[in-house]
């Protein structure tokens, strides 16, 4: 029993093996040259493959087999081949099974696929090599059928241009520099690429923004990136070979530092002193210098006076605070960079008030006439008529001290004398005016007492007017005109004007 379902099994496992054979095995070929089937007439020389593969008609069967079985060479390949490669006799031996076999079907180029030669005698054919995309190839033909196949000789490892390539690991990118900077300060970057490109290119960008290239040199690139304008978070990227590494930059602003002097200590008001700003600096790392410095003279805690020094002249000695007492003297400085220093930058001043005198020279003319002068000469009570035109000069002595932010109190005294002084009418005079201080001069008014000591004096109007002829407001050409309150219904005979300089040591501008 054992022995017959041995036998059973056995050739059951046998008509399986055939029966895989059979549907693996698409055609079974036992004999060639059936004039139906073949490709084209048999042939007898080498030669005459070669013309066969290279007739025009023919290039286009051979090319309509080959599109049929998918072949993957380029026909170009085999053509050039056919013209050139050396062919030789082939057998094929029987139970060789081939990739495909050209053939007609309807007198039209036809592929079998997977063919086995089954015949008893093996195939006398003519066969040649080639390579086409770096893969070697057989070229076979039966002489008595012309049925071509073409076999798969594996990859061309003659071709220099067939051999594998180096396996290109891609690119790693590294990038290294500062992580922190300050406005406008340039900052270097190195970028290290491991498995670089073969262009070695490279570029790097700042917030999406290319800002430089270059090429690398054993692997790396250094640039020097200029500083960014405001503060900020930077993203500095590096690009090489499609691959890319990041880096952030913290920009913080650097803001200057004041220096400031003032001299000479003690300060006297009207008198110039100088300020100093020439110590102020940039913060390091910053590009470029101080731009300018602003500057504020504070009394009582108000401003009383601003200026700008701008680069480069950071010493002004002409600086000049009008009023005496306690004063701070403040300044700022701005970087080209538009960024303004923070440290206290002042200095405190205990201005000393100078005396507000003034002295000035005059000359021009004088006309009286009224008729209560009292003749003292004869030591009588007399009214007689009295009348004086003549031309004069005088000086004046006085104080100028301001009662306000641009008012001022004018008190003086002076001398006065005619040029034709025969009579002894040379005297003294006394002023007193309030006067309004304006940005070149001034104008006032108020009353003069005239002829102190004489018959002639009295009481009179005062109107008077200035114009500084330095910035400064030392020197001023300065008019004044007078008029007796007791004869202000005879101006036309009872006035006085002249002109001259004043000399003012203590300014108030």
């Amino acid at each position: 029993m054992s022995r017959k379902f041995t036998a059973l099994l056995a050739a059951a496992l046998t008509l399986g093996a055939l029966a895989v054979t059979a549907e693996a095995q698409q055609h079974r070929a036992t004999r060639l040259g059936n004039p139906a089937t073949r490709f084209a007439k048999p042939i007898k020389k080498a030669d005459d493959l070669r013309v066969l593969l290279r007739a025009e008609k023919m290039k286009a069967d051979v090319a309509a087999v080959l599109a049929e079985v998918g072949w993957a060479g380029d026909v170009a390949d085999l053509d050039r081949a056919a013209a050139t490669a050396e062919i030789s006799p082939v057998q094929i031996a029987p139970g060789t099974r081939l990739p495909f076999m050209a053939s007609r079907k309807n007198r039209k180029p036809h592929a079998l696929k997977d063919v086995l030669w089954a015949g008893k005698k093996p195939i006398d054919a003519f066969g040649f090599e080639f390579s086409s995309k770096c893969v070697r190839y057989r070229l076979v033909t039966p002489k008595v059928c012309s049925n071509f196949w073409v076999e798969d000789l594996g990859k061309d490892t003659a071709d220099p241009a067939c051999a594998p390539k180096p396996v290109q690991l891609p690119p790693v990118v590294s990038l290294s520099g500062a992580s922190s900077a300050c406005v406008t300060q340039p900052v270097e970057f190195t970028v290290t690429v491991q498995n670089p490109p073969a262009d070695g290119k490279v570029a790097l960008s700042v917030n999406g923004h290319e800002v430089a290239t270059g090429t690398l040199s054993a692997g790396s690139y250094r640039t020097r990136l200029p500083g960014a304008p405001t503060p900020g978070r930077y993203e500095v990227k590096a690009v090489s070979g499609g691959q890319s590494a990041t880096s952030v930059v913290e920009v913080k602003a650097c803001v200057p530092t004041c220096g400031l002097t003032v001299n000479p200590v003690p300060v006297r008001a009207g008198k110039p002193l100088t300020v100093d700003v020439s110590g102020s600096r940039v913060a390091a790392g910053v590009v470029g210098g101080v731009k300018s410095v602003k500057i504020e003279v504070l009394q009582k805690g108000a401003v009383v006076q601003t200026f700008d020094m701008p680069a480069p002249g950071f010493v002004r000695n002409d600086v000049v605070i009008k009023k005496g007492g306690a004063t701070t003297v403040r300044a700022v400085v701005t970087d080209e960079a538009g960024q303004a220093s923070t440290n206290t930058c002042e200095a405190d001043l205990d201005v000393k008030g100078g005396l507000p005198i003034f002295v000035g020279g005059y000359a021009g003319k004088e006309r009286l006439s009224h008729d209560d002068f009292a003749d003292h000469m004869d030591r009588t009570f007399l009214l007689l008529p009295f009348s004086r035109c003549a031309p004069q000069a005088g000086f004046e002595i006085g104080i100028q001290p301001k009662i306000g932010d641009n008012t001022e109190l004018e008190a003086g005294v002076g001398w006065k004398f005619p040029f034709d002084d025969q009579d002894g009418h040379s005297s003294v005079f006394a002023d007193a005016a309030i006067n309004r201080i304006l940005s070149r001069g001034f104008f006032g008014g108020g009353v003069s007492f005239w002829d102190i000591g004489k018959d002639s004096g009295g009481l009179g109007v005062l109107l008077q007017g200035g114009f500084d002829l330095d910035k400064n407001g030392k020197w001023q050409l300065v008019g004044q005109a007078r008029a007796p309150f007791s004869e202000f219904d005879n101006l036309d005979n009872n006035y006085q004007f002249w002109g001259g300089l004043r000399f003012r040591p203590y300014s108030w501008k």
